[in-house]
Parts: C-alpha cells; structure tokens; sequence
C-alpha cells in the first residue's frame, strides 16, 4: 500500500496487537472472474505469519484460490481533520486512521478438526470480551453438521505493513490542537484517534 514516510509502522508486536483489536478483517482475493472480498473475523500468530479464519461454504470468494495471493486488511479508527483546526493558513481537509495490511498464500482447510479449531478459538476470544464462556458442543449432529457449510482457510503471510496516519507529517503543535478538538467532539471515532495520536506523540 501506499506509505510515505512518516507513516509506517513495523514493529510486529504492534502489529499483532492491532490486528487481534480489529480482528474483523476484510480478504480480499483476485476471484475467478472479477475481484472477491469478504469482511470476516480472523485469528492472527504472535509472529504475524498465519492467519487463519472461515467462511460460508456458499460464499464463492474461496473457489479456486488455493495456493493464490490474496491480502488481508485490518482497519483501526478513522477520522475527518479540518484544516480549521491547524494554526497555519492554506491547510488542507484530510483523513486520519490506522490499519494493517498482511498477503500471503491461502490454503484451504478440509479437515473438522482444524475447522473446529478455528471457531473454537474464535469463540474463546470474543465469549471472553463479552465476560461470557458459551461453548459448542461439536458431539451434537446440531452442531457438527454446520462443519460442513463452512470453507476455513489459512494464509501464510509473506509480507505485513502497518500504517498509522496520525498528522506526524504536521509541527507538534498542530497535532496538539487536531487532538483537543477530536476531543472536544466526543464521538467514540473521535475519541479513538485522538487517544493513537497523543500515543503517537509522547
């Protein structure tokens, strides 16, 4: 993806750590006939070398991409910043956010054991943020069956990219004042990119 310097952020850690935050990634694929895109909550390595996740079997985005390229998007908070908001004049509107973007090769996974798995994991995850512990039972045909309605995948990652767009291209003090006044706003995005930039500051 496009990154400019100041932009890029590399450190796989932080990588990581972003992309399990905002683990309801976007895959998307070259397809067969026309471009795919699928928006699907994804499991992530500490070392950001494999991702893994599913989707339903009669999503077509899978067909034929074994062993194909594909990219997987992850995107944090963003946000409108008024030129209103620097000190200088003749600024310009423009946007601040964060995401990461991973490719690799996908390969399908056909085995129940892997696939259960993957949800098992996924449902750990996301049951725990909720203060929750539900459970499949996969012994119940209930839910065993449902194995077969799903296509799982992993992706073995070759090249992963972080791009934190937090004004760090403006002096210190414009971002001190784009900070107060995502503050000031008070809307959970607002609030979000205001918290990375005075992180991206200190």
């Amino acid at each position: 993806m496009y990154n400019p310097k100041p932009f890029p952020v590399n450190d796989t850690e932080r990588l990581v750590k972003f992309a399990r935050e905002h683990n309801f990634g976007h895959l998307f694929s070259p397809g067969n006939e026309e471009p795919a895109v699928a928006s699907i909550p994804m499991l992530i390595d500490d070392e950001f070398r494999r991702i893994r996740g599913h989707l339903a079997l009669a999503n077509g985005l899978w067909k034929g991409q074994e062993g194909k390229k594909v990219l997987v998007l992850f995107t944090g908070p963003n946000h409108y910043i008024s030129p209103g908001w620097y000190e200088e004049d003749h600024a310009v509107p423009t946007w601040n956010y964060a995401n990461v973007a991973a490719t690799g090769h996908l390969s399908l996974l056909k085995d129940n054991e892997k696939k259960i798995e993957i949800l098992d994991e996924l449902t750990r995850i996301h049951e725990h943020n909720l203060g929750r512990n539900w459970w499949a039972d996969w012994s119940d045909p209930q839910y065993s069956g449902m194995l077969k309605a799903i296509a799982a995948f992993e992706i073995e990652v070759t090249n992963v990219e972080g791009k934190w767009k937090l004004s760090q291209n403006h002096p210190k003090e414009n971002c001190l004042n784009v900070i107060r006044n995502l503050e000031a706003l008070g809307t959970p995005e607002s609030k979000k990119i205001a918290e990375m930039m005075g992180s991206a500051w200190k």
